[in-house]
């Protein structure tokens, strides 16, 4: 009898695959995940453009990084990139770009609301994550789970980072804000109120 254990990510995006990756110590090279010290040097060579409202790599980055790391960098944007373009054509959604340096990009065409005490329900795509943002009544709503900009975000991945910052669902006064690393399926590599 052949019995198998079988590891489910706890955010699955709901309009592309992911890919497998290890996500062993993060400190060391690691197949297909870049380490903190190369998306840090990554970032200088990763830019926005607002006319194809795409994030592109400088091919200089071939001069500071191996071949190998660079194409995994070059994955990383290609991803992002196909995140972005099916977030574009969401009318109902609100979708942002924000490159290295902190600048903020519409790239859809959903409803532009202005920060309120409750928040707002919207993804900022980072060149190499995704920040998903769900306002209190996008999370007092939650059911089973709900999808935001592509990414689906189960029931329990809510309530964890409510739990974190310690209050219920229900009791959630502020919108809440978490980032996804849609590479490697890491999650609440940070968290907060909005």
């Amino acid at each position: 009898m052949l019995i198998s254990s079988m590891s489910v990510p706890s955010l699955a995006q709901a309009n592309t695959t992911v890919p497998q990756v290890n996500t062993e110590n993060q400190s060391t090279t690691v197949g297909n995940t870049l380490t903190n010290m190369e998306t840090t040097l990554a970032d200088k060579y990763v830019s926005y453009n607002e006319e194809t409202k795409s994030f592109e790599l400088s091919p200089s980055i071939g001069i500071v990084m191996p071949v190998d790391r660079v194409k995994l960098v070059e994955s990383y944007v290609e991803e992002t990139n196909k995140q972005l373009r099916l977030a574009e054509n969401n009318v109902d959604e609100e979708a942002y770009a924000v490159t290295p340096s902190g600048d903020v990009s519409s790239v859809s065409n959903g409803s532009k609301v202005m920060l309120y005490k409750a928040g707002v329900t919207r993804v900022d795509y980072h060149w190499n994550y995704a920040r998903i943002k769900l306002s209190r009544n996008a999370v007092r709503a939650i059911g089973t789970g709900m999808t935001v900009g592509g990414i689906w975000i189960p029931h329990a991945v809510v309530s964890k980072v409510c739990a974190t910052l310690g209050v219920g669902i229900s009791n959630v006064k502020h919108g809440i804000w978490f980032d996804y690393n849609y590479f490697s399926n890491i999650l609440l590599t940070g968290y907060g109120w909005q």
